[in-house]
């Protein structure tokens, strides 16, 4: 199988690379760094060091030969997308690649619109390089828990749920309430994914996830496996 992984030197990608590869599929990894230069801007670093991305890819490559593979890119070039979707026709598709910093989006306005456009147009970019080049493909989207936002005082449900309203019933998605920009733009990024599966039959799998595996996993055997844990006020996950 070949899973394309968008964002994989971030920490979750990179031992989502480690997991795929042992279990035997071809990877392509895509990512233009934000994270490293957005977390410079911070003042900080990862409190793991994080070798360069061609000292993790000598790594793999030593153990998995050409099953690996890795292209810089920015999401916000639909060319780029168009074209490394097209080529490499995945199986399934994991998209990583979001600014995912609520207080960094919540900095001023150009950290706004900067996690506004990276994200939502980035993720539209996504959709449409499936639709026109790999529509069999399955999109695994990391959403995340603060999409929900305020307590409704209702359990949460698995994407939708049923209501009556003035005697109608009807099942619709569960209302989200999100409380910075950047999780409004996850908010954006699951509506749009889920248009686009009405709209052109494609498959996605959206993930409302929080940070809860620390800093190893079994794949973890060297120290060019190492993912990042960052400890700043905008992205440090303690």
């Amino acid at each position: 199988m070949r899973v394309l992984i968008l964002g994989m030197d971030g920490y979750i990608g990179w031992p989502l690379a480690l997991r795929q590869l042992r279990l035997g599929n071809e990877v392509l990894g895509v990512d233009n760094f934000a994270r490293r230069r957005n977390v410079e801007e911070m003042g900080s670093h990862s409190a793991i060091p994080i070798l360069s991305m061609e000292e993790r890819l000598e790594g793999l490559r030593g153990r998995y030969g050409e099953r690996v593979g890795f292209v810089e890119g920015d999401m916000l070039d639909a060319g780029f997308v168009n074209s490394t979707v097209k080529s490499f026709c995945p199986d399934a598709i994991v998209h990583l690649a979001e600014q995912p910093s609520a207080p960094f989006s919540m900095i001023d306005q150009d950290h706004c619109v900067y996690t506004q456009q990276n994200n939502v147009i980035g993720n539209v970019n996504l959709i449409y390089a499936m639709r026109n080049h790999a529509p069999g493909a399955h999109l695994v989207k990391i959403g995340t828990m603060g999409e929900y936002g305020y307590d409704y005082g209702l359990d949460i449900t698995e994407g939708f749920f049923d209501v009556e309203f003035r005697g109608k019933k009807a099942t619709i998605p569960y209302p989200r309430q999100a409380g910075s920009w950047y999780h409004w733009s996850k908010v954006h990024d699951s509506n749009n994914i889920m248009f686009a599966c009405r709209l052109w039959g494609l498959r996605s799998t959206d993930i409302m996830q929080g940070v809860v595996y620390g800093t190893r996993t079994d794949d973890i055997t060297s120290d060019s496996d190492r993912t990042r844990f960052d400890i700043d006020e905008a992205f440090g996950t303690v």
